[in-house]
Parts: C-alpha cells; structure tokens; sequence
C-alpha cells in the first residue's frame, strides 16, 4: 500500500547566514567500504554516510569475514589483503540490498576471489541489468550462473588463475569501470581500460591515493586507464566528503531567499559531479 503525504509549508522563509555540514557522499563511502577491506591493516573512515546502500556494502563486506566496528563517529576496517574474505565451504550468500553500486563492485572484487558467491538484491536491484558488469568480468576468467542471466540472483564462481585484459568501455558507466579496476588489483599483470565515454572519476582518485599501481593517459575525447594487480594495499585513513547532490537542494533555497548566504563545508567538489553548478553559473 501506498501512502500519500501532503506538505504543507505556512509563511516565507526569513533570510538567513548559515555554515552547514552535509552528509558523506554515497559513491566516496561505499568506495572507502570496499577498498578498505583489500587493504593490508586497519583503515579508519569519518564521515561515512549511513544511508541504506551504505549500510548494506558495509553487511555484505562483514557477511565475507570483514571486521568492521564503530566508535565515536569513526568506523575501523581490518582488511586483510587481496583476496582475503573468508568464505564458506560451498555457497557464500551476499545480500546486497537496494545498492547497485555495492552489487557491480563487489563483484570485480568477487571475480578473483576462488570460492561460490551468491549474490542477491530487494524486489527492485534484482530487476537491475547486470550484464554491462558480467561480460568484462567474464572475459577475466570468472563465471556467472545462471548461464544468459543479467540479473540478480547470481552466482559468481570467482577464478584464482585471473587473466589481465584491455576493456573498451564505451557506455559511460563509472559502475562499470570500477568493476573491472575492483577485478584488476588481484589480477597480474597489466589491465587496461580504454574509456570512449568518459564517467566519473572517484574510483581512480581513490585508488591513487592509497597507492595503487594505477596510471591515467588523457586524450581529447577518450581516456586510457592502465593499473598493475596484485601488488599489495595499505591501510589508510579518510574522511568522506560531503555529497554534492544533497547539497544542491540547499544552495537553490540559499538562491531562492532573498539576502541570504550559505556556505556548505567539505564538499566533494569532484568535476564530474558539478553540472549542477554549472548551470547556476550559466544563469
């Protein structure tokens, strides 16, 4: 059942002076989730956004034996390494909620782990295509089942003779991309990524500044992405940056009062997430 809900907002609102926190941004915590626990040590994130897909990577990662804890704001991830989740004998279940984000990353990182992984959604993420993620991840040497099936349920059967390869990602998915980066740091050798649509960028920001083996050539319309596996991680510590897009909504009724100012701290001020600003600016 559906419930209808009606807002009623009484008189204007008065000008205002404020500076304001916002949130974590989703994609930078469930990125910091993830890579923590491939990193050799104990990782310390702030800021981290508790929404719903956030909370679930965080389950998923602690149903693979990641240890992760909280105290005083600060969450603490022990990562072990490449490759160290700690799997069941014959079927490891891995429920991933509503996050798309959580399901097509964890995946890259499930490819080049041995082991059988079942992974799962809600009603809504297991209508959600898959495939743009499975076909390069296959290519790798990994194996989806059911065989022709792009969407969740899957089982992944992750290989442990990972083969490097050059992908061309032509559909302007920064889920895709980091799939294969998840799938590239357990993987010798060189994994290369020609990216014809260039998407959003966080991934390889991340990943270079934990020290990944990862270089970037640009050119005028495409990008190429190189990144040597297997060399191990170490922790780090990071405070995520505030979310751009829930900040949106707060800068247009700064816009909207009139005399008023606001100023939103820490902001993840990524290029690739600022068209909203960019079309304040053009106005």
């Amino acid at each position: 059942m559906n419930e209808k809900i009606s807002i009623l907002v009484k008189g204007k609102i008065n000008k205002f002076n404020k500076s304001i926190n916002i949130p974590g941004d989703k994609s930078l915590s469930i990125r910091a989730l993830i890579l923590a626990s491939q990193c050799i040590g104990l990782s310390k994130v702030t800021n981290l956004l508790e929404s719903e897909d956030v909370l679930n990577c965080l389950r998923s990662l602690k149903s693979l034996g990641v240890k992760i804890t909280k105290s005083n704001n600060t969450y603490s991830i022990y990562g072990n390494g490449l490759s160290s989740f700690k799997t069941k004998i014959n079927l490891t279940k891995i429920y991933v909620g509503n996050s798309g984000t959580t399901a097509r990353l964890l995946s890259g990182v499930l490819s080049t782990h041995p082991g059988k992984f079942y992974l799962y959604g809600d009603s809504s993420m297991n209508k959600r295509d898959m495939s743009r993620v499975t076909t390069h991840l296959e290519k790798i040497g990994c194996f989806f089942y059911p065989k022709k099936k792009n969407t969740l349920p899957l089982t992944i059967k992750g290989t442990d003779m990972p083969l490097a390869q050059t992908h061309v990602e032509s559909i302007g998915s920064a889920q895709v991309k980091s799939s294969i980066l998840m799938a590239a740091l357990n993987t010798p050798g060189v994994t290369q990524i020609l990216e014809k649509k260039i998407s959003r960028n966080h991934t390889e920001i991340f990943l270079k500044k934990i020290n990944a083996d990862i270089k970037i050539k640009k050119f005028k319309k495409k990008n190429l992405i190189s990144l040597k596996g297997q060399k191990n991680l170490s922790s780090f510590n990071c405070h995520i940056s505030s979310d751009p897009s829930s900040s949106a909504f707060l800068v247009t009724l700064a816009l909207l009062t009139p005399k008023s100012q606001l100023l939103i701290k820490n902001v993840n001020c990524n290029a690739t997430r600022q068209g909203f600003l960019n079309i304040l600016k053009k106005k």
